[in-house]
């Protein structure tokens, strides 16, 4: 499926950082917890009008932490991937079904 880079203005929590982006298809808000994310991809299926992953890049080793996810300000679903720590930060690709067209906001929660 092709990738979809965050964007669209951002909402952050302090101490928390997002890198700047610039993409054609955004979300009107993200929300990171307790992490900090040095990217953020929105992976689509073929036809472009779902969302199949989200794909994480976590400063540091962040594997002990459980990441949860959330679209629309849904309860976040915890990640369907434990992590993988590398070279100084810990990368997720998270698992689900979310139609793009009635994605408008994304949350990412660590704790």
């Amino acid at each position: 499926g092709g990738v979809l880079a965050a964007g669209g203005l951002s909402a952050f929590t302090a101490g928390n950082t997002l890198p700047a982006n610039s993409a054609t298809k955004g979300y009107a808000s993200q929300t990171i917890t307790g992490v900090t994310a040095t990217a953020v991809d929105y992976n689509t299926n073929t036809a472009g009008d779902t969302i199949t992953s989200v794909g994480l890049t976590l400063t540091g080793d962040t594997t002990a932490n459980t990441i949860k996810i959330a679209f629309n300000g849904a309860a976040p679903a915890t990640c369907s991937d434990a992590g993988t720590f590398a070279a100084g930060s810990t990368t997720y690709t998270c698992l689900l079904s979310q139609p793009v067209d009635t994605a408008t906001q994304f949350a990412l929660v660590a704790s």
